[in-house]
């Protein structure tokens, strides 16, 4: 397949090419600049301007472009920084193809369902206001577009992906100090998944053509942020005793600290009813696959 990828340098996107480049396909990865030197060579690279000119039509465009919603904190630039990079983008690379690409696949976020503790989310589950939402939503949104043209659209809400480097990586160095107790109580969800699980999602959703709309990408397991904590430095061999009291966090990080604070039970309704055959259920089995590889 000729296969599209916007965010193929990012956490997720080095993961799922290595994967992609075992099957043969012919990537093109959609680049700032044309020099990437993180990509494999075996990858044609390509800027907005060049993606117009392009005479060939895609089978699939992996949607995976996305700042760090939780890099730094969510002032009016930062948030428009973070539309752009989703929603904006997503909209001009439909409108640079010349011809539609035959299957969209595009990355949300959990966040989607808002700021909450409680109930638990399926894909039907009506979310809860706030700018974590709204920025899923625009950025469904304009997914959703894409079909305006023929255009088959599958939208995965990842919870937090786990695996070598990414989110682990940024925790790793507090826990390692023996600073990874529970955030704010602990008491709040943490849906997550394992970067394997993520990977064969999507390569499986580009392959069948009865994935279609919005499908919760998360493991089956509910843990709390506690628990997570607590697996986390087992894994590492660390105590998780030091709690982060929510107040620290809302002063260093003012609204974004909610993604630490709160969280809600999702879960992976549709795709368990597609009977997806996930490798790691367990929390403890994914730290423990993950330590192996570090």
């Amino acid at each position: 397949m000729k296969i599209l990828l916007s965010g193929a340098s990012g956490f997720v996107g080095q993961h799922l090419t290595k994967a992609l480049l075992k099957n043969d396909h012919q990537l093109f990865a959609l680049v700032k600049s044309t020099s990437d030197p993180r990509l494999d060579p075996r990858i044609v690279q390509l800027t907005m301007p060049l993606l117009a000119t392009l005479e060939e039509q895609m089978d699939v465009f992996i949607n995976l472009a996305g700042e760090n919603i939780a890099a730094r904190p969510w002032t009016t630039k930062r948030k428009e920084a973070l539309f752009q990079s989703r929603v904006t983008l997503t909209r001009q690379v439909r409108l640079s193809l010349k011809f539609p690409v035959k299957h969209l696949v595009s990355m949300s976020a959990v966040g989607f369902y808002g700021v909450t503790r409680h109930g638990t989310f399926t894909e039907e589950t009506p979310p809860k206001q706030g700018f974590a939402h709204e920025l899923c939503q625009a950025w469904e949104d304009a997914a959703n577009e894409f079909a305006e043209d023929g255009t088959r659209v599958a939208i995965f809400r990842l919870g937090v992906v786990l695996g070598p480097g990414g989110a682990l990586e940024k925790m790793r160095m507090p826990f390692l100090c023996g600073l990874g107790g529970p955030i704010a109580g602990g008491q709040q969800w943490f849906p997550w998944i394992h970067i394997a699980d993520v990977t064969n999602a999507i390569i499986e959703a580009t392959k069948d053509t009865s994935y279609i709309g919005v499908y919760n990408l998360v493991a089956p397991q509910f843990i709390t942020q506690k628990r997570f904590s607590q697996a986390y430095a087992m894994s590492l061999k660390r105590p998780a005793i030091l709690p982060t009291p929510r107040w620290v966090l809302t002063l260093i990080f003012g609204e974004m600290a909610s993604l630490l604070t709160e969280g809600a039970k999702i879960a992976p309704q549709k795709l368990e009813k597609r009977d997806f055959k996930f490798q790691f259920h367990n929390i403890d089995d994914a730290l423990s696959d993950i330590a192996k590889r570090d």
